[in-house]
């Protein structure tokens, strides 16, 4: 019998100030997601296969190939998230993992999101991965927080 493959998660949360509705809106819409995230043809619908583009690196051509597989409206997204090349140097992994965003409203009237990603390769070999990624959702959280009032502002 073969073992399963290890593998790890990666968790980073962080609150807004702004209501569930945009966060979520942020979350779900391409346009305002290619704002603080990457360039998307996301639509929140279970089944919708969409791509997310990143710069091209080496062998790799900067996709992630991505199926949402479920949504709750205004409380959670889930999409399966696949790319990369194993011969990227420094990253030198493909990938193929799910991430989970969730929102709630806060106390304040604000929202909490948490940001999992989980899949990812346990092995030694892919700790650079694993540490391009949480950097990478640490960031994209940062950059949420900076582009939001904008968005809300003019609307995208």
């Amino acid at each position: 019998m073969l073992d399963a493959k290890q593998t790890r998660s990666l968790a980073t949360e962080k609150d807004f100030e702004h209501p569930v509705e945009a966060v979520w809106r942020a979350m779900t819409d391409s346009e305002w997601l290619a704002v603080w995230f990457f360039p998307n043809d996301i639509e929140p619908v279970a089944g919708h296969k969409f791509t997310i583009w990143t710069r091209p690196i080496e062998r790799w051509d900067g996709e992630f190939k991505c199926q949402i597989l479920a949504v709750e409206p205004g409380a959670m997204l889930r999409f399966s998230w696949s790319g990369g090349h194993d011969e990227l140097k420094g990253f030198g992994r493909y990938m193929d993992t799910t991430v989970t965003w969730t929102i709630s409203p806060s106390q304040n009237g604000g929202t909490h999101f948490v940001f999992v990603q989980d899949g990812i390769d346990a092995a030694p070999e892919a700790d650079a991965v694993y540490d391009v990624m949480l950097k990478g959702s640490e960031s994209v959280l940062r950059s949420l927080a900076k582009r939001l009032p904008d968005l809300i502002e003019h609307g995208a």
